[in-house]
């Protein structure tokens, strides 16, 4: 049995790891553990974009002398290729600790992803891996934060690309 259980590193997630550990127990069972997490955005490592200082300081004979310095270009923290490697490392480590957890017999491979349309990722991913079924938490939002922000869940299980197991997380 083929199953893909989605993770985006939210304890809302971990809220399918009891199902998943009753179904590792399964003959034959073969796990995706699917991460997808959101586009890093870069931080500047100062704010604004000072081009020059002036200003004035005492020279080797107590005179107050003026200058200027060029600062150039404001600096990244990191880059952006550096920050999706570093987002992508630590989310296939946590994975990769995730998959520790579910045990089990059966073969546990682990994907990391970055997109910003994680139910798009998700369809995509089990449309090539046709798996027997997709284990998703919900993170069970109504109302207008439902309108604001949609349901990652309900896309996937709207698409009809496999059946979908859904894990409330207060069902545990």
């Amino acid at each position: 049995m083929k199953i893909l259980a989605t993770f985006d590193g939210t304890p809302f997630a971990e809220a399918t790891l009891p199902m998943l550990q009753r179904m590792a127990a399964l003959p034959g069972a073969e796990f995706v553990l699917l991460g997808v997490a959101d586009e890093p955005s870069g931080r500047l490592q100062h704010r604004g974009v000072r081009r020059r200082v002036v200003g004035t300081g005492a020279d080797a004979f107590g005179a107050n002398t003026p200058f200027v310095a060029d600062l150039g270009e404001p600096r990244y923290a990191e880059s952006k290729d550096q920050a999706f490697a570093r987002k992508r490392h630590d989310l296939e480590n946590y994975l990769a600790d995730t998959a520790k957890r579910v045990g089990g017999a059966g073969s546990i491979a682990v994907e990391a992803h970055i997109s910003n349309d994680a139910a798009q990722l998700i369809i995509d991913v089990a449309t090539e891996m046709q798996p027997d079924v997709i284990v998703m938490a919900t993170h069970s939002r109504t109302g207008l934060l439902h309108v604001i922000f949609g349901s990652t869940t309900e896309k996937v299980v709207r698409s009809g690309v496999a059946p979908v197991l859904v894990v409330h997380p207060k069902a545990g």
